[in-house]
């Protein structure tokens, strides 16, 4: 027996994502929205833990609440690639929630990936990237990049199909996290109201590369700002507020909540803090940073 097929444990840093663009390019008929993004890991992240020296199939997860395990993205990950891989018959996961929970950053989606990435780590027979694509675009858009071993990617049809791009260097990010999370059809129903509901093709957002995070500052923009802001009007403030204390990168995240800052150093970063009345903004705020390689699986 090889020493692949000897180990019955993995664990994985699942780590959380901010879209740095975010632009959406069209609707199709089925109602979903065509768009191109550019994803950033940060390195916020979940601990996820699978063990296969057990009897059964379970699911523990600790931190915030992620309701009933059918409906938990990791759980669903896991029972995908089973029926895919027909392997393994058991498997207990774990998962330790620090990435909130509705807020844009792609929490349930990086520990469905971080299942994936698991499992097919430990598989006796590993899924090609194929495979491992199609279970994680079943599993929602987000997840295809965080299965991918990319920190900085553009994302293009719903997000999933991915362009690697050369890392950028570390930056400190500031997360604001308001109390609430804004679903992602509820997100797109207002830009569709807003913007109407044409199936018109808008013509790629091109970036040019090399990039560099001045680039970056320059074409940042998420289309669902404008009309999640008119239902959540508090948004906006955290992005002026961020605006305000230097941050050359403020944006919201997804379809929100979470609104985030970009600062070129830590100084910069307390410095903007200092700033920032933190009983006034009705918002927990996380500091973090981004990453320029994704965090490996480590074998128990």
């Amino acid at each position: 027996m090889s020493t692949l097929q000897l180990r019955t444990g993995a664990r994985v840093q699942a780590e959380a994502k901010i879209n740095l663009l975010l632009s959406v390019r069209s609707r199709e008929p089925g109602g979903y929205h065509l768009l191109d993004t550019l994803f950033q890991r940060i390195a916020l992240a979940d601990t996820v833990t699978i063990r296969l020296d057990v009897r059964d199939r379970s699911l523990d997860s600790r931190g915030f609440s992620v309701g009933p395990a059918e409906s938990n993205l990791g759980w669903r990950a896991a029972l995908a690639f089973a029926s895919v891989a027909r392997w393994p018959d058991h498997f207990a996961i774990e998962i330790e929630k620090r990435i909130p929970v509705g807020g844009g950053l792609g929490g349930g989606s990086a520990d469905a990936a971080a299942v994936l990435r698991a499992l097919n780590a430990l598989a006796p027979r590993p899924l090609g990237p194929e495979s491992l694509d199609v279970i994680a675009s079943g599993l929602g858009s987000d997840v295809p990049y965080l299965t991918s071993e990319l920190a900085l990617a553009l994302g293009s049809g719903r997000g999933e199909r991915l362009l690697a791009l050369e890392s950028l260097p570390a930056r400190q990010v500031m997360l604001l996290v308001p109390p609430f999370g804004v679903s992602s059809a509820e997100a797109f129903m207002w830009y569709s109201t807003t913007k109407g509901r044409s199936t018109r093709q808008r013509q790629p957002f091109l970036l040019p590369l090399p990039l560099s995070w001045k680039t970056v500052a320059g074409h940042a923009r998420n289309d669902l700002e404008e009309p999640v802001f008119a239902h959540h009007g508090e948004l906006a403030t955290l992005r002026r507020k961020l605006e305000a204390a230097g941050a050359p990168i403020a944006r919201m995240t997804g379809s929100g909540s979470t609104v985030f800052g970009v600062f070129e150093s830590r100084n910069a970063m307390q410095a903007a803090r200092a700033r920032i009345d933190d009983g006034a903004l009705g918002a927990r705020l996380i500091e973090t940073v981004t990453v320029e390689h994704v965090a490996p699986v480590e074998f128990l």
